[in-house]
């Protein structure tokens, strides 16, 4: 990888709500035949770098789905990859000359945006959804195109929270530190190093802070300093300004960090979303939310006597919301309501229309 590449991809990953696009179309990898899968992803330039370190060493074809540069989850949530963005790029692209099989393997994550039944309408091209992450292709395609159910469901491991973590607070970190280098260079050390610090302290114990949303974790760890600022005050005879400043710095830096602490993850629901949408911010500089805040709250809803079992919903879901009865009718059951997220692959892709999401969605 060049330089100017490797510069690509430092500011994919420092700053990931700007949208930085590769060119959609078409990748070829190894030495593919009229057999080899195909398989898609969005036009993130970080994510197709991704994607194509894992298939490196297969023999298969990659399209780039155009999707304005945002990712795979985001772009299928807020309505830009579309079942249009998959037709589009499959007609463009010239793949249904170079192969026979037909099948398309979509990102799982791609569910909640893509309408397969509409691709296969329009183009003849079957949609399946491959494994959640990238990383889990070689198995994948190893294992004859089978997923298991850990390829089925997200994680929220170390790596992951630090590698999403450091996009969303890099921006805003760099932008006040400027602004102290020009203003208040009194305190730049100080936020230089704080900033970093907290950083890896709320992201490298997110799931052991406690707290059922984002905004509740926020809430406790603030709750946490304002108590011992409050201890200070009250105990310490030789009080320091200094000691007091930092404190409250502290406390400003951890709102800024956590202002979408549940958004960024995969198992909370944004906080931060709903706020904009009630203030009817679809836009902040260059980052559009697009559709993201509509659902606020709801429930999944499942009507057993039109479901056949086909198991889709149990395919699709990140989290394992569903299990597949296998005595008696086959047919879905909704075993853990509490892990849905509402992002309503399961409704989009049911063939039967057996599921809906009662929400209290603003319209």
């Amino acid at each position: 990888m060049g330089f100017k590449e490797s510069l690509r991809t430092a500011v994919g990953t420092l700053f990931r709500l700007l949208p930085l696009s590769a060119e959609p179309g078409l990748r070829v990898f190894g030495h593919p035949d009229d057999r080899s899968p195909v398989f898609l992803t969005a036009n993130f330039d970080l994510t197709v770098k991704r994607v194509a370190r894992y298939l490196r060493d297969l023999d298969c074809y990659l399209l780039v789905a155009p999707t304005g540069g945002i990712n795979v989850w985001c772009a299928a949530k807020g309505g830009n990859l579309t079942a249009h963005s998959v037709i589009s790029v499959v007609k463009t692209s010239g793949i249904s000359n170079k192969v026979t099989n037909r099948t398309l393997i979509l990102p799982q994550l791609a569910a909640p945006g893509v309408d397969i039944r509409l691709v296969r309408q329009e183009t003849g091209w079957r949609c399946k959804f491959g494994p959640v992450y990238a990383r889990d292709i070689p198995e994948y395609a190893a294992s004859r195109f089978k997923k298991t159910d850990g390829m089925r469901r997200v994680k929220w491991p170390l790596v992951d929270r630090l590698d999403v973590g450091i996009g969303v607070f890099f921006p805003v970190f760099l932008l006040i530190l400027v602004i102290l280098a020009v203003f208040l260079r009194a305190w730049l050390a100080e936020f230089a190093v704080l900033g970093p610090g907290l950083f890896l302290l709320m992201y490298g114990f997110y799931p052991f802070i406690p707290g059922r949303a984002g905004w509740h974790k926020l809430l406790f760890l603030e709750a946490l300093l304002g108590v011992g600022l409050l201890c200070y005050i009250l105990l310490v005879a030789d009080q320091s300004r200094y000691a007091r400043d930092l404190l409250l710095m502290a406390m400003g830096l951890v709102a800024v960090i956590g202002i979408d602490f549940g958004g960024v993850t995969p198992f909370y629901k944004s906080d931060l979303d709903p706020l904009l949408d009630k203030l009817g911010l679809k836009r902040i500089g260059p980052v559009d939310f697009g559709e993201r805040a509509k659902i606020i709250g709801g429930k999944i809803v499942l009507n057993q006597t039109t479901c056949t079992g086909c198991g889709i919903c149990y395919d699709v879901c990140p989290t394992g919301v569903y299990e597949i009865e296998k005595n008696g009718d086959k047919t879905a059951v909704i075993k853990s309501p509490e892990l849905c997220e509402a992002c309503e692959a399961c409704v989009l892709q049911c063939p039967k229309g057996a599921l809906a999401f009662e929400t209290r969605s603003r319209t």
